[in-house]
């Protein structure tokens, strides 16, 4: 399947993937993955390290090329040979472990030169654009402060206006607060859940289970690079069916817990 040339298509944000595999050599991280995500719809993906969560992510925009199965987003194939991927990638935004940021430009700059490259914007709107997000994110007076006067949380708010400034469809964050002080951790989870609440949709990978609890319509919990259990957040998390599962939230929701 080709991309498609309906508009309303291709802004659809909806994400379907079918079969999904991905290994590095001998060793298969993704072993046939299969996870819809509906349009406004908040999918968090939880689990151990290693289980394959954030290939996966990485998987959707394709900055990890799958072996197997196809990846649709929105009104393109992600996986086919032929996908305009450029085009397909302005509907994502993507947040990443590290912030990513430019050091040597601007809290501004850091949030127009992409849409001045790769959208073609002019200046003024990509200026205008990048304040309007700025603002969303609370760092509105933020502009001419470069990134290493900020703090992580700060840093981490504004690529996630970065992202936003692109006027993405989806959302995907890969454990946007795992670098951040545990201090900083509140303030980016809040902008997260204010995206929630205005409908946009995200595919997160978190181990903050109270976040995932509050704010996702369906939790994922992944392991060994397969779906092991997934449905309404409030019933994985707080009444999980599969041992593996249970194993694994009794370990993160208390940490004391020591297996005898």
């Amino acid at each position: 399947m080709t991309t498609t040339n309906n508009s309303m298509a291709e802004r659809a944000a909806g994400v379907e993937i079918s079969d999904l595999r991905k290994s590095y050599g001998s060793n298969e991280v993704l072993k046939g993955i299969s996870l819809d995500v509906r349009p406004g719809e908040v999918v968090c993906l939880i689990g151990p390290s290693g289980s394959g969560k954030s290939t996966l992510l990485r998987c959707v925009n394709l900055l990890e090329k799958p072996n197997g199965g196809t990846i649709h987003v929105g009104g393109f194939e992600a996986t086919d040979p032929e996908v305009n991927l450029d085009k397909m990638r302005q509907n994502v935004g993507m947040v990443f472990q590290q912030f990513n940021l430019f050091p040597h430009l601007t809290v501004l700059e850091n949030c127009t030169v992409a849409q001045i490259k790769v959208l073609k914007r002019d200046k003024a709107k990509a200026h205008a654009t990048a304040k309007l997000n700025l603002e969303r994110v609370g760092l509105g007076d933020f502009g001419g402060r470069y990134p290493d006067e900020l703090s992580g949380g700060q840093q981490q708010r504004v690529a996630i206006a970065r992202a936003l400034s692109m006027e993405p469809t989806l959302m995907l964050f890969d454990e946007p607060t795992s670098a951040l002080d545990p201090e900083t951790v509140g303030e980016v989870l809040a902008i997260m859940k204010k995206l929630a609440r205005e409908g946009m949709t995200m595919l997160v990978v978190t181990h903050e289970m109270a976040f995932a609890k509050e704010v996702a319509d369906r939790v994922v919990f992944m392991d060994g690079g397969v779906v092991v259990e997934e449905g309404v957040a409030a019933e994985v998390i707080g009444n999980p069916q599969q041992p593996r599962t249970q194993d694994f939230l009794r370990r993160v929701l208390d940490p004391t817990h020591v297996d005898i």
